[in-house]
């Protein structure tokens, strides 16, 4: 199980499969999913692929580091505003958050009753900055950093964007990370409880992925670390 002083975050690109590579893991879902997936897919066949890639990498992930089967954990949401997770039998599985923008997924790992939150979105122009977070206009990418860095908090926090609403969200301070070639395109945070009095150990990693781009950084087994720790930046 991971360290309680460490992060593990994982890179989970959403794009490397063709669709209908992982229909006969489907099954493994929880009927939540199931029926969030079936929604996407009534609107955008991509958006389901993508959902289900996302989803089943959660679940290859965190048997990974509970030693057992994918199908054998058991996905929950907490009772404390739903924040999501996965049970072995009576046994709580890791604190998780996992994020999707696009062709990219990212799920954030810490030791069981940890808190974590994470956030990542494609960085993309037409956002009134200014409007949505108050305060001076912004440029593109520093405006998305704020908001991953936002959202990052309030995942944390458990409370959901209406709910923290004008709350103090410096019990969960968020950290913005700068991701690897090819992914430079993307904005993203993690936030825990604890960041404000301890620099955790946090490490960068990636999931069975196939780009040509990320060789350098990998290595030849299936769970590959690209990166020893985040590259954090302050702004």
């Amino acid at each position: 199980m991971i360290d309680p002083d460490t992060v593990d975050l994982w890179v989970v690109p959403l794009d490397d499969t063709t669709p209908g590579t992982h229909e006969d893991r489907a099954g493994e879902l929880s009927p939540y999913e199931r029926q969030r997936m079936q929604r996407l897919g009534e609107r955008n066949p991509k958006a389901r692929h993508r959902y289900l890639t996302a989803h089943l990498a959660s679940r290859d992930i965190v048997s990974g580091y509970l030693g057992c089967r994918p199908a054998d954990l058991t996905h929950v949401r907490h009772a404390q505003h739903g924040k999501p997770g996965y049970n072995l039998g009576w046994c709580p599985g890791p604190a998780i958050s996992l994020s999707r923008s696009d062709g990219l997924a990212l799920l954030a790992v810490r030791a069981p009753g940890a808190t974590v939150g994470v956030d990542v979105e494609r960085i993309r122009a037409g956002i009134d900055w200014a409007r949505v977070l108050g305060g001076p206009q912004r440029e593109t990418a520093s405006g998305f950093r704020a908001w991953t860095r936002l959202e990052a908090s309030v995942k944390a926090s458990g409370l959901g964007l209406s709910a923290a609403a004008g709350r103090d969200l410096s019990p969960w301070p968020a950290l913005s990370v700068t991701l690897p070639h090819p992914f430079g395109d993307y904005a993203a945070a993690v936030a825990t409880d604890r960041a404000d009095r301890f620099r955790a150990r946090i490490r960068l990693r990636h999931h069975a992925v196939s780009t040509a781009d990320l060789t350098n950084f990998a290595d030849s087994a299936g769970h590959r670390t690209i990166m020893p720790r985040y590259i954090l930046n302050s702004d």
